[in-house]
């Protein structure tokens, strides 16, 4: 029993210094996000690119010198828009906008240069949920205009969930700003249809910045 106390003191000591050296942290920043689909397995990928932004928070826990690891949990959106003329009498525009929800696991490794600029390295997973994904319709006529909005997860082949991989560089600024920037491949194939050979699979590019707490 005194044993089991003396390790128990010791660990809830160690959580007390862990938790006086992490580090809150708000931020924002750019996305672009590409999806590349594919009809086969041997077909060429269509690339669709998606633009917008993102915005949460995270948690900066220290592991041993210089090495960190950050959970955090963002907002993300994105959107795309297009649109065609029709032999200079109707125009036809299609415009997409999705959401999601992401976190992030990343371990980074960093070091001082000189007093008050650290430079950093970081990569790990994150898990992505989209939360919905619509695309609205609309055709022009002459005086006569007519739209549709459509759900894109009702569609059976287009899934919510993917599993990132990404790593990046960043620097802080005397302990309260952080920049950085980043890529990520995802993992999942989204298409969850039942045709053989179809694949769709995203990519990102972030930068963003970052206040720190």
């Amino acid at each position: 029993m005194k044993k089991f106390t003396v390790i128990l003191s010791a660990a809830l000591l160690l959580l007390a210094g862990t938790q006086a050296n992490a580090q809150m942290s708000i931020g924002a920043g750019y996305v672009n996000s590409v999806e590349s689909y594919k009809i086969s397995k041997n077909a060429d990928p269509s690339n669709n690119a998606l633009n917008g932004f993102y915005a949460g928070f995270g948690y900066t826990i220290p592991v041993v010198s210089g090495l960190n690891f950050t959970p955090g949990v963002y907002y993300e959106f994105l959107t795309k828009g297009d649109a065609t003329n029709i032999g200079g009498v109707a125009n036809v525009s299609g415009k997409i906008t999705e959401h999601y929800i992401n976190v992030p696991l990343t371990f980074s490794f960093g070091a001082e240069l000189t007093d008050g600029f650290r430079v950093f390295a970081y990569a790990g997973p994150t898990a992505s949920l989209g939360l919905a994904s619509t695309t609205q319709y609309k055709s022009n006529l002459g005086p006569i205009s007519a739209g549709t909005n459509v759900d894109n997860y009702n569609n059976d082949g287009y899934g919510r969930f993917d599993i990132l991989l990404g790593a990046g560089l960043g620097f802080e600024i005397a302990d309260m700003i952080r920049l950085n920037v980043g890529y990520d491949w995802g993992m999942l194939n989204r298409y969850i249809g039942t045709t053989e050979g179809v694949s769709r699979k995203n990519t990102r590019l972030t930068a963003g910045v970052a206040f720190l707490f």
